[in-house]
């Protein structure tokens, strides 16, 4: 169906002002992740004695779910998108408090919340809602807004990371401190404060290596060389070539735990090849370079720090995800985005996505749309 540029429809004025670059690349990844969860989950559902493609149907119920919440979060305002943000962010930092005292323990973690046979991660859901809110109060505060947004900046990071510390959850705590840092970056903060945050860095490792058993083990797993999953990661690497084994052909796959979710990128290189792995890795650096360009030709700070610090979380994530698949970090249990199967890392996703649309929008910081594109006609 083809949409006019005369067409004052609401469907029509959004594609006409929706970035349909970054739309595109978005919806080859959630395809692409349907095929990947296919093709990593069925041995899964074999082992638990469920119908093969269980977890393909449930994946597609995810997309399915999250398709209107991309359109939806497209069409707010930066006003709007604020107003959402904060509400966001209050929510799961009060269903973060409400798991440590009656959440599920798992893996001797408690991150999930589980009803009508769902499992739901709220510290997921925190990351596009913090990257907003945060960008929010770091633009009051360097434009000598009476209000103090890096006192309320440190305390959020330090409220949310502390939640995450004690889950624990270690991987997503530090998606949160580096993309704080990297947003604060942007503000243009003295180099002696970026210093500082450098050096506190390994001080940050330190601590935690020796104050969470499971990240002390996944480290000296990693230097003597003998953590399990990352060997039959590399190992699919290996098997699958340049070209792979074909769509359902794997072998190492099966031995690997959670091949649908923490190391789906394996999965994609036995199976589909080194090749469709470059392809993928090339549509994410897209993702964020496309991003960040549209961010930096904006003159308004608060667009400007909110898009590149949701493409730089976009990006952050994906590249812990392929870092740990290919040994080159300590494994950290952390989804790719839209290939991943899991339904609350698919809604953040699709948050992260929706803003991302939305704040990318023609000229959406200044006018509504159909207000623009009526001025425009009129003026032809």
């Amino acid at each position: 169906m083809l949409i006019s540029r005369s067409d004052n429809s609401n469907i029509a004025l959004w594609w006409w002002t929706i970035d349909r670059f970054l739309l595109t690349l978005f919806s080859i990844l959630i395809i692409v992740g349907i095929f990947l969860v296919m093709a990593s989950s069925q041995h899964l559902a074999q082992s638990f004695n469920i119908f093969s493609h269980y977890f393909t149907l449930r994946h597609i119920l995810f997309v399915i779910i999250s398709l209107p919440i991309i359109f939806l979060f497209s069409l707010l305002n930066e006003k709007q998108t604020k107003a959402i943000s904060i509400i966001g962010l209050i929510i799961t930092i009060f269903l973060l408090l409400i798991i440590l005292i009656n959440g599920s323990e798992i893996k001797g973690a408690k991150r999930w919340i589980y009803f009508s046979g769902f499992s739901f991660q709220p510290s997921e859901l925190c990351k596009p809602f913090y990257v907003i809110v945060n960008a929010w109060f770091l633009t009051l505060w360097i434009e000598g807004k009476n209000f103090p947004g890096w006192a309320w900046s440190i305390v959020s990071l330090i409220l949310i990371s502390s939640l995450l510390l004690i889950q624990p959850d270690v991987g997503m705590t530090i998606v949160i401190i580096l993309t704080w840092c990297f947003q604060l970056f942007i503000t243009g903060i003295p180099l002696i404060i970026i210093i500082c945050l450098t050096l506190a860095v390994p001080l940050f490792v330190i601590l935690t290596y020796h104050n969470f058993d499971h990240v002390k083990i996944r480290i000296d797993g990693f230097l003597e060389g003998t953590t399990y999953q990352v060997t039959k990661s590399l190992q699919s690497f290996e098997f699958g070539g340049f070209w792979g084994t074909g769509p359902g052909e794997g072998f190492y796959k099966k031995f690997l735990p959670d091949a649908h979710s923490d190391f789906v990128f394996a999965v994609a290189a036995e199976e589909y090849g080194i090749l469709i792995c470059l392809i993928i890795i090339l549509i994410y650096s897209l993702v964020v370079y496309r991003a960040f360009s549209l961010s930096f030709i904006n003159k308004n700070l608060f667009f400007i720090i909110a898009v590149s610090g949701l493409a730089f979380q976009f990006g952050i994530q994906t590249l812990i995800h392929m870092a740990s698949n290919t040994n080159l970090i300590p494994t950290k249990g952390m989804t790719l985005p839209f290939l991943s199967y899991g339904g609350s890392s698919m809604i953040s996703s699709a948050i992260t996505v929706g803003i991302l649309l939305s704040l990318t929008r023609k000229n959406i910081s200044h006018n509504p749309i159909k207000k623009q594109l009526n001025l425009k006609s009129a003026n032809e």
